[in-house]
């Protein structure tokens, strides 16, 4: 099992596939096997890179260094450890806060950003305000698998098990309290670790913004905000999917992000 050092922690990761590099950064209610569904696409035309960000998995650290300067931080040492000079990042919800920042902070090592239902961590009042309401009114169950779409629940029940089980492998679910767990999360959007809206207009690389049509946590409309704020940015809205439409709808999702890349990315 691959593991690289970084910030004192053994980051865990898996590398398959060949051809130009593909980063996949997983939410906060996963971890690296989440990707089941885009390794089998991805894999004939594309290096695929999954990992545990730190805290999730097999990547073991306390709660306390669940941070964004941390998660970029594990991503590039496995790019560096992997010698992987450029990849796309595909970044799930928490995934895209971290492919947001390592966009913004290391240009030279993005090929392109695809940001899947994520509210990419900025100070976006309608984003914040959704985010503080669910986690007051359901406090129960992780933010992300309560947040799966109708369509999915109904068609594939079997899936939504597979989704909390996936969940289960992470320390939150078993070794960290859930007080001090729902503390670092709602640590991500205090007003010193959010980005300006305004920093969107640093974003040079190919950009994604692919949402599900139901995803509660992340309206479409926003998105189509954020959209006209990146210069150069595509939307694609996925239906009858909620927040992790990568897990929900997975081949209209690998359509269009396999589209994009070919047509955008820039190794």
């Amino acid at each position: 099992m691959p593991f690289v050092q970084a910030g004192g922690r053994r980051i865990y990761y898996e590398r398959q596939g060949t051809g130009p590099a593909v980063l996949f950064l997983h939410g906060a209610g996963s971890n690296g096997a989440t990707w089941w569904q885009q390794l089998p696409a991805f894999g004939a035309r594309h290096t695929c890179i999954t990992m545990d960000i730190r805290c999730f998995g097999r990547s073991v650290a306390p709660v306390q260094e669940f941070a964004l300067d941390n998660f970029v931080a594990d991503a590039i040492a496995i790019l560096d450890r992997e010698e992987v000079e450029r990849a796309v990042l595909v970044g799930q919800s928490l995934g895209g806060f971290i492919g947001l920042r390592l966009s913004l902070s290391h240009p030279d090592r993005v090929a392109a950003f695809a940001a899947c239902d994520s509210s990419l961590g900025i100070d976006h009042p309608v984003l914040l305000d959704i985010f503080a309401n669910r986690r007051i009114t359901q406090r129960a169950v992780n933010v992300e698998q309560r947040s799966l779409g109708r369509w999915f629940l109904e068609n594939h029940p079997e899936k939504a098990q597979l989704y909390a089980q996936i969940n289960h492998f992470n320390p939150s679910a078993h070794s960290i309290p859930s007080a001090e767990w729902g503390e670092a999360l709602a640590a991500l959007l205090q007003p010193g670790n959010l980005l300006p809206v305004r920093a969107l207009s640093g974003l040079a690389c190919p950009t994604l913004l692919l949402v599900g049509s139901e995803d509660p946590i992340v309206p479409v409309a926003v998105m189509r905000e954020v959209a006209e704020l990146v210069e150069g940015s595509e939307l694609a809205v996925i239906d009858e999917a909620g927040h992790s439409a990568y897990f929900e709808k997975p081949h209209a999702v690998n359509r269009h992000l396999l589209d994009f890349i070919a047509r955008r990315a820039r190794y």
